[in-house]
């Protein structure tokens, strides 16, 4: 077992400690297997180091959460894994880790987040079909939630028209939820795949739908909101694709529908741009998939420096070329610091500094790995 991992796991299951948290810790340690060296408590929160007296627990049931994943064929994807969705880091708060079932790399094409209602109209099921067949005929990925309705008419109709689609969770992938929709699950990872951010024994609980909601918006490159209600919860995903600078579109319908108050209330509030017609969307699909490009596919994927701070700062500068005090801003760290980690990438090749404090990524064949 990979003692980087293990330690990882062993921190998420210290209660008030996520991504943000988690990410800075491997920046100051250089790794996170400093968790079990005498430097750690010096270094944790005071509300956390009194946490450090279970340890050796708190490693067993990482331990125990690896095991049976291997055992459930779940993969546990970290956040600084080259499998770990390029997207998902840049919302306000990303997880740390993703346990997926199923073959789908969460990469492999653009994805459209379709959300909505558990009890649509017979316009809003007609609505759905038109986009996801669009859609799919597009080459495009559908992510939803496997809940009732919407949901889970998003995730039919995609596997009807031969596309792929993936379901994220708000429990542990030992478990479905609604148990009713097992089959439609099964067959989702024929060619999909389950995503959580829970590992397997988390049960379902109300409270984890908006963390849930917060995938869903953060895997797909625009969100699609068909139905809801004016407190709906496909308003959470609709706010939270907005907040990571994603596209929102919502369909509109009857003002006497109380369906369509949540796509009304997001475009009122400018939330959401109106989704007159597929086209708009795989329009616009476009135009995100060239500013948030998918990474390379698995046969070209370009390798990461091995050092934490350098790959965070090769990641940074997927998008494009940034200034150095954006770099500062966005690890925390000040030019004084960063200065001499740049430096060593640009000599070993991953980046090339330019004239006015501007940096930009490289890709040289004879960079070290």
């Amino acid at each position: 077992m990979e003692e980087e991992l293990i330690a990882l796991l062993t921190l998420l299951q210290m209660e008030g400690l996520g991504g943000r948290q988690i990410r800075k810790l491997r920046r100051q340690w250089g790794s996170l297997e400093e968790l079990w060296s005498p430097f750690a408590s010096s270094t944790l929160p005071p509300s956390l180091q009194m946490r450090l007296s279970a340890l050796s627990e708190l490693r067993k049931q990482a331990e125990t959460i690896l095991s049976t994943c291997d055992r459930l064929g779940i993969a546990v994807i970290p956040y600084y894994d080259n499998r770990f969705p390029p997207l998902l880091e840049e919302i306000p708060s990303p997880p740390a880790v993703l346990y997926k079932k199923g073959p789908h790399s969460l990469t492999e094409q653009p994805l459209v987040a379709v959300v909505g209602t558990r009890k649509p109209s017979a316009y809003g099921m007609k609505a759905t079909e038109t986009f996801v067949e669009a859609l799919v005929a597009a080459g495009v990925g559908i992510v939803s939630g496997l809940a009732y309705g919407i949901d889970a008419h998003a995730h039919r109709v995609t596997l009807e028209k031969k596309g792929k689609t993936i379901a994220v969770l708000a429990h542990g992938l030992d478990r479905i939820y609604p148990s009713i929709h097992r089959r439609l699950a099964d067959a989702i990872l024929a060619e999909g795949a389950w995503v959580s951010e829970y590992p397997p024994g988390t049960k379902l609980h109300p409270l984890l739908f908006p963390y849930r909601n917060r995938i869903i918006g953060g895997l797909a490159h625009l969100t699609l909101i068909v139905e809801s209600r004016e407190k709906g919860g496909a308003l959470f995903t609709a706010r939270a694709a907005f907040e990571a600078n994603r596209p929102v579109f919502a369909v509109p319908g009857s003002i006497f529908s109380p369906v369509s108050q949540g796509p009304h209330l997001l475009i009122a509030e400018q939330i959401a741009h109106i989704a007159s017609s597929p086209t708009a969307l795989i329009e616009e699909l476009k135009v995100q998939t060239q500013r948030l490009p998918l990474p390379p596919s698995s046969s070209e994927k370009q390798k990461v420096p091995l050092h934490p701070l350098h790959a965070e700062i090769y990641a940074l500068l997927l998008q494009g070329q940034k200034h150095i005090d954006e770099i500062c801003i966005a690890l925390g760290r000040s030019v004084v610091e960063l200065i001499p980690h740049l430096l060593q990438m640009e000599i070993e090749g991953w980046i090339q500094q330019k004239p006015g404090g501007f940096i930009c990524r490289e890709a040289p064949p004879d960079a070290k790995f």
